[in-house]
């Protein structure tokens, strides 16, 4: 029955990419529409009347509840990698929304972190326990270390505002959503494990901590759309998020089960660098990131030049 709800919890993240990739499209192409490079509250309350806008919420919306669902039937390490599926189908819909000709490095890219997440979920199915217990000093650590997280962020991005760029957005954003990815499962589990009644064991301080790390990555995904593509945004969240996931689940809640050798971690490593390489590749050498560095260097070879001293 275990391998069942894993093979399970995997339709459903595979479900939870697609609306995740249709969401980010709308929501991304949206954001690029109506900002110039940088999102202010004003800009984001002009989104809220944005019917393209809302769609790719309620499409995210309906994502986040199909990861909920997977959680709740396998571990973050097996769940949060497949997420990289939606990085494929966000570029072809953003490719032809912007009739776009996505060129062989781009293809290349998107084959690199494709490829290294396979080999990564797989290893992570034969290398996590589902069974295992989480101990209360586990989930309370990775509730202080988010806490702490959310502060750090939440500083910078008041204080530097201006001079951080899109890539500062999608890191945060990823390694927030892989916090609150591991909360999640924490509160499903404890719920299911409950004695008493649905909600006598539930962890507040872990929900709300979950709650303002899901507040605060969301600004800083739609700062992010305003700053480049969704692909490219999509690519960083799909890499990052399930690395930070993996990486608390086998690390601070102990999910390694028998089935974790050396041998694996090599395998998940190298297939992580395999999918950080692709998307290093695609922030270089995407269709859209060409044509705005080549805009950019367009002006500044006609800007008119300023009087020497």
């Amino acid at each position: 029955m275990d391998v069942v709800s894993q093979w399970l919890a995997v339709a459903l993240a595979l479900l939870s990419a697609l609306c995740l990739a249709v969401g980010t499209q709308k929501q991304g192409s949206a954001v690029a529409d109506r900002t110039h490079g940088r999102l202010t509250p004003r800009a984001l309350m002009t989104l809220l009347g944005n019917h393209r806008w809302l769609l790719g919420l309620g499409l995210l919306g309906l994502g986040t509840a199909l990861n909920v669902a997977a959680l709740g039937l396998a571990t973050v390490t097996v769940v949060q990698p497949i997420g990289v599926v939606a990085l494929v189908i966000t570029t072809l819909l953003h490719a032809r929304h912007r009739r776009l000709r996505i060129n062989r490095r781009t293809w290349a890219a998107i084959g690199l972190c494709t490829a290294g997440g396979a080999v990564f979920v797989t290893c992570a199915v034969a290398a996590t326990d589902p069974a295992h217990g989480i101990s209360a000093w586990a989930e309370r650590t990775v509730v202080v270390m988010l806490v702490v997280l959310v502060c750090v962020l939440g500083v910078a991005a008041a204080l530097f505002r201006h001079g951080l760029g899109g890539t500062f957005y999608v890191v945060a954003a990823g390694i927030l959503y892989g916090f609150v990815a591991v909360l999640v499962r924490l509160t499903i589990t404890r719920i299911q494990g409950s004695a008493g009644g649905p909600l006598d064991d539930v962890n507040w301080l872990a929900i709300g901590a979950a709650a303002v790390a899901a507040a605060l990555g969301g600004w800083f995904l739609q700062t992010a759309f305003a700053s480049g593509p969704p692909d490219l945004v999509i690519a960083g969240l799909t890499v990052i998020d399930p690395m930070v996931g993996v990486l608390l689940g086998l690390l601070v809640l102990g999910e390694a089960g028998p089935g974790f050798s050396v041998l694996t971690g090599v395998l998940m490593t190298l297939a992580g660098g395999v999918a950080i390489v692709g998307v290093a590749v695609l922030s270089q050498h995407h269709p859209e990131v060409l044509a705005r560095r080549a805009e950019l260097a367009h002006r500044d070879r006609h800007a008119p030049s300023r009087p020497g001293p």
